[in-house]
């Protein structure tokens, strides 16, 4: 019966103390993560950074349900689908 356990992961040494690594040219903090870093938390940290790229990058998007202003037709779109009734 084999074993099933966490990979290993292997890090690079390091030749900075410093936790943070930004060039002055980059404009933004990129964390670097220690060996002796908590996995979970890192992985947050990730997704909290990757979030914040995302959402200073593209606008809120509106998921409300909409009717056009069609004089001869109402097209309504629920949960993806999209209903024309004549008017």
């Amino acid at each position: 019966m084999a074993s099933s356990s966490a990979p290993r992961i292997a890090y690079a040494p390091m030749d900075q103390q410093s936790s943070e690594y930004s060039p002055p040219e980059a404009g933004l903090v990129v964390s670097v993560f220690q060996k002796e870093d908590d996995p979970i938390n890192a992985i947050n940290h990730m997704m909290s950074f990757l979030t914040s790229v995302v959402a200073s990058r593209y606008p809120a998007t509106n998921n409300q349900l909409r009717t056009s202003s069609n004089p001869r037709q109402q097209a309504t779109i629920n949960n993806g689908w999209v209903t024309i009734q004549p008017i």
